[in-house]
């Protein structure tokens, strides 16, 4: 009786570990938008959750042509369908590479380019 009563507990935290795995994700997508008047690099990361505070968006690095320019790490997701955030890049010049990579804290990441115009 009792190596069957482990193997049904055995079973239903499987169960439940599968299943809060399957929850988390990376982002579903980045949008870059760089204004070169300001200088400014806007990141939208769509990341729908139902708890901002627990589930979220935790990192963010920005690099240019391969240097790194920043790394934010995030406490929480204000917003339950995406994270922004905006870094001041400074004048960019055409044909630079600015790549971003967001992380979520639970699992996955991704990572996007953009170049500029």
């Amino acid at each position: 009786m009792k190596k069957v009563m482990i193997c049904f507990l055995l079973g239903i935290f499987a169960v439940l570990a599968v299943a809060g795995g399957g929850m988390a994700h990376p982002p579903s997508d980045l949008v870059l938008s760089y204004a070169r008047a300001d200088g400014m690099l806007t990141v939208s990361a769509s990341h729908s959750v139902p708890d901002g505070k627990r589930h979220y968006i935790e990192k963010f690095t920005v690099s240019v042509d391969g240097q790194k320019y920043y790394e934010l790490d995030v406490g929480f997701q204000v917003d339950n369908k995406e994270a922004l955030a905006v870094f001041h890049v400074g004048d960019l010049k055409a044909g630079a590479v600015v790549e971003v990579y967001a992380k979520c804290n639970r699992a996955g990441d991704m990572k996007k380019t953009l170049t500029v115009e």
